[in-house]
């Protein structure tokens, strides 16, 4: 798979990766090479964003939010799936 991806990256083609992990759990499954030969990478759910391997955009739902609003949708949230009912609550 690296060499396809090398490959094609040696052809023009533009590669980027997408996850939902942090970029220290991306670099353990691609590996760093792999991340900073990447056009783009976006992890955290598009938190983060990366051109070659070097952060541009970070984005934080706490800055974003606001610590007392961040608060209050995460108690809601909890609190929401607590209510639920489902057939088998451990």
């Amino acid at each position: 798979m690296i060499d396809t991806l090398k490959a094609c990256h040696d052809k023009g083609v533009h590669l980027g990766i997408v996850s939902g992990s942090d970029l220290v759990k991306v670099s353990e499954q691609v590996g760093k090479s792999i991340v900073d030969m990447c056009e783009f990478t976006f992890s955290e759910n598009g938190l983060l964003a990366m051109k070659f391997g070097q952060e541009f955009a970070r984005q934080s739902f706490k800055d974003h939010l606001g610590e007392d609003n961040l608060k209050k949708l995460i108690n809601y949230s909890l609190r929401y799936i607590a209510d639920l009912d489902i057939p088998v609550k451990r």
